[in-house]
């Protein structure tokens, strides 16, 4: 499995639904459009394009899911957020996708903490980071009035 970052024609496109038919998307592989609205609002605001338009995760010439960063950094730390296409859930795309952003994040020097935030119920999301070798540190609360597990990864505990 590879990532592959869209550029913003792209991101537009996943937008509007008008994929070109060169790439084959999994079904459940595109994220929500408040997710793709986000990237471009991010994208928009000249945010460097490593933070802001996410990443493709490429497997046997399919997109079987996106990952990606919810923002810039800011002191030293950065969220992360993926989704998989149902039918390719289970196997270890999403452990390979999270490792390989925790891989970019830390190579830019900018970031010291990677962050997931996980609903307690998902419980494949909470396999992926606890296979990433990230910590729980404590229940939060998100800009939805939403309760969810703080997990994080150290650069230097990943070293």
């Amino acid at each position: 499995m590879k990532l592959q970052q869209i550029n913003k024609k792209q991101l537009n496109q996943l937008i509007t639904g008008t994929t070109g038919k060169e790439i084959e998307f999994c079904n459940g592989s595109i994220p929500p459009n408040h997710v793709l609205n986000r990237s471009l609002q991010q994208a928009q605001k000249a945010g460097a394009e490593i933070w802001s338009l996410p990443y493709m995760m490429l497997f046997q010439d399919n997109v079987v899911g996106f990952c990606g960063f919810k923002y810039e950094p800011k002191a030293g730390e950065v969220e992360i957020g993926y989704n998989v296409a149902p039918k390719q859930q289970g196997r270890g795309l999403a452990k390979s996708a999270v490792n390989q952003l925790c891989d970019l994040a830390f190579g830019t020097g900018l970031v010291e903490n990677v962050v997931a935030l996980i609903s307690s119920i998902n419980v494949a999301s909470l396999n992926v980071v606890k296979a990433n070798n990230f910590v729980f540190t404590g229940i939060v609360v998100d800009d939805d009035n939403e309760e969810l597990e703080k997990w994080v990864l150290n650069k230097a505990s990943n070293a």
